[in-house]
């Protein structure tokens, strides 16, 4: 036996046991009454009542401001795209996505 007629055993092999746990789970899942439920089915009811909540004005978060941006090494998105128009951008290492 060379090692192409054992891989070619061993796919069998393994095509045939799939198949067979692929049919057996297609008889079982037959016998099950689908009209009856599952007895192993979990359900909760709860009374939820809804809550009307005050008008409050929302706040808007606060961008961060433009001395926290450059102290992090960062450039604001609007100077972000001027420089790109300048084509004024270094890069210095790979970007990842």
């Amino acid at each position: 036996m060379n090692w192409t007629h054992f891989l070619l055993w061993l796919a069998g092999g393994y095509g045939l046991y799939y198949l067979i746990v692929i049919l057996t789970d297609l008889a079982h899942s037959k016998r099950q009454d689908v009209a009856s439920g599952n007895a192993h089915e979990l359900t909760f009811s709860e009374q939820v009542t809804p809550v009307q909540l005050a008008d409050q004005a929302v706040q808007p978060t606060k961008s961060p401001s433009k001395s926290e941006v450059i102290g992090s090494g960062g450039v604001p998105i609007t100077d972000l795209f001027r420089l790109a128009k300048q084509e004024a951008i270094i890069y210095t290492r790979s970007v990842s996505f």
